[in-house]
């Protein structure tokens, strides 16, 4: 069946990514795959009614998401796609609008005393931790705590990034003590089983209750380490981006630092 195609695409998926992605990957490629056969989808599988799916998505984030699950998709099931199908599915993404929106300026010294008056002192972390480490609000809910390594006056995170890429980043007890007191104890507090932050769904809906966006927070990373290093180079790699040229979207950002 379909389902269970997908079921074992979607544990495929957790082993690359992380949780947020890899629910997204997954929905993206259910929504392609409406009207294919739901028993042995893989082998009947009709790649030019993808396509019309494809082009039927106007924006380039949502076609790139969709694209990328299809392409997951051959790629697990050993699905070798012909030249033609491959230039139509480029030749499409030519065509996807980029989604403009319009963003309006955030102070951060305000963003950051909101912060600091939050009583759930989770919630607080999470927050505190995106801007110290520049860390995805995905790649901080996806943390258990055998991702956490504490050791001497440092804790460093370890996860997969976007394009399953292995990343790291660290608190250090020098640079935020009460910080990495805080983040020690929620750490060690939490079942091994368990996620040491909250969702990424409820990190966001805070955020947007108390007037910024978690990537504001990311934004504002990029801005404070540029101040401390005035190297881009360094910026960039702290963020896990493949391109200095992402990494000058952030510094034009309206976040004021």
């Amino acid at each position: 069946m379909l389902h269970d195609e997908l079921r074992e695409y979607k544990g495929y998926l957790m082993g690359r990514y992380s949780r947020e992605t890899a629910a997204t990957y997954y929905k993206r490629l259910a929504v392609l795959f409406e009207g294919q056969p739901v028993a042995n989808t893989a082998a009947r599988l009709d790649p030019e009614k993808v396509l019309e799916k494809l082009g039927a998505i106007k924006h380039k984030n949502h076609f790139s998401q969709s694209k990328n699950s299809f392409l997951h998709f051959c790629e697990f099931q050993g699905i070798k796609l012909s030249d033609s199908i491959l230039a139509g599915i480029k030749e499409l993404e030519g065509k996807a609008k980029k989604k403009h929106r319009k963003l309006k300026a955030v102070d951060f010294a305000e963003v950051e005393n909101k912060i600091k008056r939050l009583r759930n002192m989770k919630l607080k972390l999470s927050y505190q931790t995106i801007i110290a480490t520049g860390l995805h609000v995905s790649e901080l809910a996806g943390l258990s705590p055998k991702d956490c390594a504490v050791s001497g006056n440092s804790i460093t995170f370890s996860f997969i990034g976007k394009g399953g890429k292995n990343g790291t980043a660290a608190i250090s007890a020098n640079d935020s003590p009460l910080l990495h007191e805080r983040l020690k104890s929620l750490i060690e507090n939490t079942p091994v089983e368990k996620k040491v932050f909250y969702s990424a769904v409820y990190l966001q809906k805070k955020a947007t209750e108390l007037g910024f966006t978690c990537h504001d927070l990311r934004r504002a990373f990029a801005k404070l380490e540029y101040k401390k290093c005035r190297n881009k180079a360094e910026v960039s790699e702290k963020l896990n981006h493949s391109s200095v040229r992402t990494t000058n979207i952030y510094f034009r950002s309206k976040v004021k630092v």
